[in-house]
């Protein structure tokens, strides 16, 4: 009887053992972009897909019904004196629709460029308001825009299921370069790796390219590093020349030294539009960020098709849109942009939005950053002016976006009256900024109230532009 039952379970393991080997055969295992498109397919709501530019099509040859509209980024660096928004409106098919503004106008007419409007702040919200005057300006192939262009390519190890079609990629984003563009290639891993310097000939580029694409594959990622140094390549450029960085990679940081910030920070100063691809399911939160605040954008790819719609998308986009120029509120903080669209024969109207920050304060701030505005008292008086309330309610909404945040309240003066007496109002108006701040809803733990009177100037008290930088209310970083 138990010979009886170790032959069986001798002959149930051979038949497992069958149908496990026969199902491997039969079944091919899918990797890289092909296991990226069976889990988008699944995973991917279809109506939510993105649509991206094909070709153009003009405003009185296409289905109104089809059309749709987006701002695909924004420049703020000259805010608030002047805003700029890049719109783009297009089909379902991704035929971006020209002739929609002046020079490339048919029909003088029509204004489809109905309104444009701000909300400010998230929490303590002002607005909408109206922007009564704004200037829109079409661009497109024949406007000759030369661009500086610096892609660099992840060819970290979590990447390696997917060379061949980065490889393929950065071909069709070359092929499709203007002729007065100017194109750098860099890869990296752990390590930066420059491939191609800046150039301008189309050939030299895809010929030094194709020499060093195998060159720099490796185990670690570190694409907060590789932007850094690949902002390296503008150095030297005409600041006038539009300066964009590209670049495709997972996001799986796990080598940098680089802050997230400090990338922003540089790009910001040195004009440089980033625009971050990130493939499958990547590290997302930094990539967004980064695009966002450098006035770039965010791509997200799943399939090989996808990866080179995207390609295609960011050149298209530098070169076909609608420049929207316009003053924007005073306000330092978040902005809430939408603008307005009426097209003829169409019953509903378009509606692109879009949003900036303006503010001084960001959540890759670190421990001892500091900041001032420029909050009014009366003359010896602790008593906050009505025309600050604006900048309080900057500040304050600021501090609920970001709950972790705590901060100290200083208060500085100038020189003029006793020492004594100079120090106990600077105490008493940092102290009337935070309770201006609690009121406001900000947590009374969260805040700090120090005066320091006349004993750290920031200019000489000699003259009146030096005293009045010094009277100021400062904000520091103890905590976040």
């Amino acid at each position: 009887m138990v010979k009886a039952i170790r032959v069986l379970r001798l002959f149930v393991l051979i038949v497992f053992l069958f149908i496990v080997a026969t199902g491997c055969k039969t079944v091919e295992r899918k990797k890289g972009f092909d296991m990226m498109k069976e889990i988008a397919d699944v995973d991917l709501d279809t109506a939510k897909k993105p649509i991206y530019l094909t070709g153009t099509i003009p405003i009185d040859s296409v289905n109104v019904d089809l059309l749709a509209t987006d701002i695909h980024r924004h420049d703020i660096s000259k805010y608030p004196k002047e805003v700029v928004l890049y719109a783009r409106v297009y089909d379902s098919l991704g035929h971006f629709v020209t002739n929609m503004a002046k020079p490339y106008l048919k029909d003088t007419t029509a204004n489809y460029w109905k309104g444009l409007q701000e909300t400010l702040g998230k929490k303590i919200v002002k607005g909408p308001i109206k922007i009564d005057s704004f200037t829109v300006r079409e661009y497109g192939a024949n406007d000759s825009i030369p661009y500086n262009i610096a892609l660099t390519v992840d060819y970290s190890g979590s990447m390696a299921a997917v060379l061949e079609t980065i490889f393929e990629g950065t071909e069709i984003f070359v092929d499709m370069k203007m002729k007065y563009d100017r194109i750098a290639i860099s890869s990296f891993n752990k390590d930066y790796f420059p491939k191609v310097p800046l150039t301008k000939d189309k050939d030299s580029i895809l010929q030094i390219y194709r020499t060093t694409k195998n060159q720099g594959i490796g185990a670690f990622s570190a694409p907060n590093q590789a932007i850094w140094e690949s902002m390296k390549v503008f150095e030297g450029t005409d600041s006038t020349t539009p300066r964009v960085l590209v670049i495709f990679t997972d996001g799986d940081d796990n080598y940098s030294k680089t802050k997230v910030g400090d990338l922003i920070e540089r790009a910001k100063r040195d004009k440089i539009f980033i625009f971050t691809v990130a493939f499958g399911y990547s590290q997302d939160k930094n990539l967004r960020q980064i695009a966002e605040y450098t006035g770039g954008k965010f791509y997200k790819a799943y399939t090989k098709e996808e990866l080179i719609a995207i390609f295609r998308d960011i050149y298209m986009s530098l070169r076909y849109f609608y420049k929207i120029t316009y003053k924007a509120p005073e306000y330092w903080g978040y902005h809430y942009v939408e603008t307005f669209i009426n097209v003829p024969g169409r019953e509903d109207t378009l509606v692109a939005d879009t949003w900036y920050d303006a503010s001084d304060l960001f959540d890759w701030d670190d421990l001892g950053d500091a900041f001032s505005r420029p909050i009014l008292f009366d003359f010896d008086s602790a008593v906050v002016k009505e025309e600050s309330y604006w900048v309080l309610d900057e500040i304050a909404d600021k501090l609920l976006s970001l709950p972790r945040v705590k901060l100290e309240i200083q208060g500085h003066t100038d020189n003029i009256g006793e020492i004594e007496y100079n120090q106990k109002l600077s105490e008493k108006r940092a102290e009337a900024v935070r309770e201006s701040l609690i009121k406001r809803g900000v947590e009374a733990n969260r805040l700090r109230s120090r005066g320091f009177g006349e004993s750290k100037p920031l200019a000489p008290n000699d003259t009146e532009e030096g005293r009045a930088k010094n009277r100021r209310t400062q904000f520091v970083i103890i905590a976040k």
